[in-house]
């Protein structure tokens, strides 16, 4: 089933591996995909911890999820979505969202800097507000 994650990622899709709860065999999906999606689960299981390591979005215990293995697809607040369908994941507040959103990926320029500064083993003065 994992597989199907490395097809879609190796195609240049973005991938989201949905699962009731992940397990060893699941980390070519997991490996693959942009984030994680399960059922089940808590902040100490099996998918929180590897995507946490491989630096993914990772959602677990989502009590609302159906998973239909067999038509590929899920029920997700009363919407059936198949595979191939868009989710977005939202780590910072454990949201799911049905479809595609733009996300900006914010780069604090002035903080890095001042790391820049420190491994230099230079001082680092702030910029001027």
């Amino acid at each position: 089933m994992s597989g199907r994650a490395k097809q879609w990622s190796d195609q240049g899709e973005p991938v989201i591996l949905v699962r009731g709860e992940t397990s060893t065999d699941d980390i070519v999906g997991i490996a693959h995909a942009d984030g994680i999606l399960t059922a089940a689960g808590g902040r100490t299981s099996h998918a929180a911890v590897v995507a946490r390591q491989l630096n993914k979005v990772c959602l677990v215990g989502c009590a609302p999820l159906v998973i239909d293995l067999e038509k590929r697809s899920i029920w997700f607040e009363q919407q059936e979505l198949a595979e191939g369908d868009f989710l977005t994941l939202d780590g910072d507040h454990g949201t799911v969202y049905q479809g595609q959103l733009k996300s900006e990926e914010e780069r604090p320029q002035h903080l890095l800097e001042k790391v820049e500064h420190w491994r230099k083993g230079v001082n680092y003065t702030p910029p001027a507000a």
